[in-house]
Order: C-alpha cells, then structure tokens, then sequence
C-alpha cells in the first residue's frame, strides 16, 4: 500500500482515508477537516505498510471506502492503539461474496476483462448521475490499466494465511444507490456485525466530506469553546446544572456513596470542566480517592486530587485494566469520535464491582439548532448507548429525558450557546448568523424553544 498525505494544518490527529480500488490521493485532495490532518492509503496489490509514517499522530480516525473498508480491516492492527473512530462507507469486510459484498461472477468478470473502455464504463456507475461523474473525472485517477488488474487479483481470492481482520466499526454508511456494492449486500453484511447502518441518497462515488464533517469530532474547538467562556458557565447552563443534580441523587439512591467512601478505592471523573459534578463527589469522597481527567488545562480540580490535562477518549486505552472503582462523567463523553470503544474501555478498567455512572445527550439534542444551522453532533440514539454497555455488566438504571430553554428571540438562543460553549461545533457570525436566525423555527405560541436529550446511565461490572 501506498501512502500520502493531502491536507495538514500542523495537527497531531490524522483522518486517515482507505481508498477504493483504482483510486489515487488526487482524488481526495479537496477533503478538509478543522483540527485534522487527511492522509489516503491507496493501491492494495499488496498489503504491506510501514506505519512509522504516522507516528507523530496521537489520535487517528479511520475513514474507508469501498474495497479500502477491506483493506483497513486488514491492515489496521499496527495503529490500532491510536485509532478512536472507524467508519466504513459503501464497501463489507467480505469485499467479494454474493450476498455479503460485490458478487464474485461480477468481480471476477471484472479482473478478466478489464480494459480502459470498461473502467470509463465501471466509473459511469460508480457515480451515478452526470453532476456526479463530472466532479469526479476532474480529479480521476491516472493509474494504469494492467496495476488496476493487479489490485483486483490480489484481493480476491483472499490469502490462506492473512491476518485476522480488525473489529469494532463505529458505523457503516450505505449509498442506496450503489450500483458497485449492492446496498442490500452491505446491509446484511452490516447487520451481522451488529454495526450501526445510516442509509444516504447516494451512488457508490459518495461526498465523504460531508460524512467526515458529521462524523468526526473537531475536539480542540470544543475545548476551545467551553474554555472561552469558563467564567459563564455555571450561571447560565442551566440544564447541565440540573444533570449533575439528577446524577447526585442517582448515586445516592442507588447507595453508590457509601460504597465509594470506603478507604482504597479509586474515582475517575471525566470532564470536571468548572466543578459542578466534582464537588458533588467530594460530599463523599476525599480528595486523594478522586482522578479528574479533562481535555482543558485550566479545568476545575482541587488540593489532594490528581489532575490530568488529557484527551479521555485516548488515555483511557492507555490506562492499566481494572483501575478504578467508579468512572463519573456529566454532560461529556458525547464530544467522543467512538463512544462504542469508550464504553468497552470503561469495562476494561473498571475493577470487579465497580460503577459506570455518566450522562451526555441523545439524538435530536439540539434539534433546533441544527435545523436552523443544518449542523449538528453525531448524537447516538439513547437505546443505541444502552446497548453499548459491556458484556458483563448489570444495568443498573436508565433514564431519558426531555429538557426545553424558552427564549423571547432566536438570538437570545445564539447568545445562551455562546455564554455556555455548547457550541462547540463553530462559532455563528455574519451571514452565517443572519441565516441561521431566519431559519430558527418558532413555535405556535410565538416563542422559540432550544431542545436538550439527557439520560443518564448507571451500570455495575459484576463480580
């Protein structure tokens, strides 16, 4: 395999893109992503890779399309460590199967006839519409027809002795209609790994942009954002505030104070941010029993407390298995690229008996917001983080709800987003704002309504 790097902003996170078959950097050159460099691996005759070329990147997110959904599956195992987000479009980790991937008498039929009259016919269907062909073979690949052969011959058949393949993919995007990988195909493929499917209006040649900006995280500017305005947070998030109230009362009706204040046991909050849930644990808990990890430097801690300035969604892949206690967040772990792995993690270090005690915000929080902006967080589901408990855990308790802000104007809602920094996904400014406010939907009765979806989740790892 080959590798390139196509965009870089002097980051050290990397989106890291599997090419189809037949693809070329160039094609992918116009992809961008706040806070992200954008590599692409392309050219899968063989599957050898020296990964030393990324090794300056702390956190990767792994991006495949088509036969590159294969070729990651394959060859991911040397930077599995660092990778939080793995997202597979149009393409199965069976990439040659006639109910789970392309049919092998079209692949195979393919290989054998291949000439530049049909790869022009192949790209055609690739991209489905004229709009779609025409932004695509302004940058289309210039490699030659005999290699492209090569890369076909050397996916299927697969080698007797390769590497098991990677696991644990976040989500797979479909295109229905893909006319390469049949969409029905990837569904079942996807439904037996039990992967998560969103289904797009799309030929097989897809607009990854718009998938890299829904599903990658820019964490910086979050951080950013709710740094910013530190000072203002307490007084005007209002239902943040209640969360950690609802949470404290969880603890205390589910007895989990009294098992934390014994002498030994260790506590891992993630995001203190300004305190609020933090001084809550220390009604029971003494200080040196407490860990508080948040992604921010000059977040809220205390004398006797260890603080780490970290990035929780990867240090917590480097933390010893069964190391705490109890692990407590509020109102933080959705800003993660792969909730799925957190959860896993959490079970990993969490101690026999240990708790799982965390909020964050479901699907359609923020409704509003979105439809007035057309952006928003790669919220999951609330069952879909339910489910994600770990094997070997018990559900303690689960609760949705539904919290809504009344403002008088919708820049009233853009001013509430601003003094609390949960607009961590840019900043509303000029046209922009202007747009967004015309958009900003009202209700009958005259108001405008900002719409929040908290659980909360407590879970215990059995003995």
């Amino acid at each position: 395999m080959k590798y390139e790097l196509t965009s870089s902003c002097g980051s050290d996170r990397l989106i890291l893109i599997f090419a189809g078959w037949g693809m070329e950097p160039r094609v992918f050159a116009h992809l961008r992503h706040e806070g992200y460099d954008i590599a692409v691996v392309w050219d899968y005759r063989d599957f050898g890779i020296d990964w030393s070329v990324i090794d300056s990147y702390r956190e990767i997110c792994v991006i495949a399309w088509s036969l590159g959904v294969y070729a990651a599956a394959m060859t991911c195992h040397g930077i599995e460590n660092r990778v939080t987000l793995r997202i597979a479009v149009n393409g199965t980790t069976t990439p040659v199967h006639d109910s789970l991937g392309i049919p092998e008498a079209v692949y195979e039929g393919t290989a054998a006839t291949l000439d530049s009259r049909r790869l022009e016919k192949f790209f055609r269907r690739m991209c489905g519409d004229r709009d779609s062909y025409a932004h695509f073979s302004s940058c289309a690949p210039q490699r030659p027809v005999d290699e492209l052969v090569d890369e076909l011959n050397a996916i299927w058949p697969q080698p007797v002795l390769a590497n098991p393949q990677v696991s644990g993919w976040d989500r797979a995007y479909i295109g229905r209609s893909d006319a390469i990988f049949p969409a029905v195909n990837q569904q079942r493929a996807w439904d037996a790994a039990g992967v998560p499917v969103t289904a797009l209006d799309a030929p097989h040649y897809i607009d990854l942009q718009r998938i890299i900006d829904h599903a990658v995280i820019h964490k910086e500017l979050a951080a950013r954002r709710f740094g910013e305005r530190r000072q203002s947070y307490e007084k005007h998030a209002r239902v943040q505030r209640r969360i950690v109230e609802a949470l404290d009362a969880a603890i205390r009706r589910n007895r989990i104070d009294e098992h934390l204040a014994v002498s030994g046991h260790a506590v891992l909050e993630i995001g203190c941010g300004t305190g609020l849930l933090t001084r809550c644990l220390l009604e029971y808990l003494k200080p040196e029993a407490l860990h508080l990890w948040d992604i921010a430097p000059d977040a809220f801690t205390v004398p006797g407390a260890t603080f780490r300035a970290c990035d929780a969604e990867l240090a917590i892949t480097r933390t010893l298995p069964e190391r705490f206690d109890a692990i407590v967040s509020a109102s933080t772990v959705q800003w993660f690229n792969s909730p799925r792995r957190f959860m896993a993690e959490c079970g990993r270090v969490l101690r026999p008996g240990g708790w799982l005690v965390l909020s964050a915000f479901a699907r359609g929080n923020l409704e509003e917001v979105a439809q007035a902006t057309g952006r928003s967080l790669p919220l999951l589901p609330a069952e879909e983080w339910k489910a994600m408990v770990p094997d070997g855990f018990e559900v303690i308790e689960f609760t949705c709800n539904t919290a809504e802000l009344v403002f008088g104007s919708p820049i009233d809602v853009f001013r509430h987003l601003q003094l609390t920094g949960v607009n961590g996904l840019g900043s509303y400014s000029g046209a922009a704002l202007r747009r967004a406010i015309d958009n900003y939907p009202m209700r009958l009765d005259g108001r405008y309504y900002l719409t929040y979806k908290p659980f909360i989740l407590i879970a215990r790892k059995k003995r």
